[in-house]
């Protein structure tokens, strides 16, 4: 998958896909956020981790965001504890910035699919069971 990672980024920075748009051409969903969640997050609004932004961290929660030339898009992981047992859950939400995002997104999806979403949750267990079920 890092391959495929260092292609897309390669193709990004030749084509000008990942330069952030103007400012004040898309509102953040930081700038959406409560005084009361701001308060409560445990990394602040804004933070850069690789290529996302921090929006807010709870403590089993948190939601990522990225914004460029391509797609203004955000993911949410979530843990949810249930009876005897967690839950997790994922979700990635794409909202368009130009004409090219649709075209873009449907030329990915089966990378996305196929590669990227499988390999990132084949890194979560293994990670959750490496810290939890060892023993």
């Amino acid at each position: 998958m890092r391959a495929l990672v260092n292609m897309r980024l390669a193709l990004g920075s030749i084509f000008g896909w990942d330069r952030e748009p103007a400012a004040n051409s898309c509102e953040t969903f930081a700038s959406r956020m409560t005084t009361a969640d701001q308060s409560k997050t445990l990394v602040p609004s804004g933070r850069r981790e690789g290529m996302f932004r921090v929006v807010y961290r709870f403590e089993n929660e948190q939601l990522l965001e990225v914004i460029n030339r391509t797609a203004h898009a955000a993911a949410l992981s979530a843990l949810v504890e249930t009876d005897g047992s967690y839950r997790f859950y994922f979700g990635v939400y794409v909202s368009p910035v130009s004409g090219f995002t649709r075209v873009y997104m449907s030329m990915i999806e089966p990378f996305r699919r196929l590669i990227v979403y499988p390999s990132l949750l084949r890194t979560i267990r293994a990670k959750w069971n490496e810290t939890f079920c060892t023993g």
